[in-house]
């Protein structure tokens, strides 16, 4: 599973949790992943955009 996957499931995680109302703290935790993950692949691809 590459970095993009991983973005693209923790946002839906994110997603669903928000919708579910689920406890602010699990929120945050789970948007500072997806954060991590960003910042990841943009090192990783040097900030190019494009598929």
């Amino acid at each position: 599973m590459d970095k993009k996957d991983k973005i693209e499931i923790a946002r839906n995680i994110l997603n669903n949790a928000a919708n579910m109302n689920m406890n602010k703290e699990i929120i945050l935790k789970i948007s500072q992943k997806i954060d991590k993950y960003i910042i990841e692949y943009l090192r990783k691809d040097g900030g190019k955009r494009g598929n």
